[in-house]
């Protein structure tokens, strides 16, 4: 008889390979999407990054940055990011534009600090924050 091949095996130490034993995709089940964590660096002077997993690191330009948006949700999503240093801001706003934060006050990072939020479609809404 014919073996079965598996079309997505979720690998022992956690990665996700589609068809092959490489994992190199995300996996998206009813809005929740495993990852790896990955890192971004805010560029000088930008108001907004694309969000690239469900836990990402985050680091600061040395000028400081107020982020206002983030963009890459998806529905249901909840997304961690963990803070490198005491260089990024992130804005509170109430108002129903795509890909804002609504937060409990303005949030202004630390190293080793954490914030949660949820992404309902349109925007973000925060969870919990840690100031480690």
């Amino acid at each position: 008889p014919l073996t079965p091949v598996p079309l997505v095996s979720i690998l022992g130490n956690g990665n996700v390979g589609i068809g092959t034993t490489v994992p190199s995709a995300k996996l998206q089940v009813a809005g929740i999407m495993t990852s790896t964590m990955t890192s971004v660096t805010i560029a000088a002077s930008a108001t907004a990054f694309a969000e690239t997993s469900n836990v990402v690191k985050v680091t600061g330009d040395a000028g400081g940055n107020t982020v206002a948006t983030i963009t890459g949700g998806i529905s249901g999503q909840v997304l961690t990011l963990i803070f490198v240093d005491a260089l990024v801001t992130i804005t509170d706003t109430s108002a129903t534009t795509a890909n804002t934060v609504n937060l409990s006050a303005a949030f202004t990072s630390s190293a080793d600090d954490t914030i949660t939020l949820v992404f309902d479609g349109n925007k973000w809404f925060e969870t919990a924050r840690s100031v480690n």
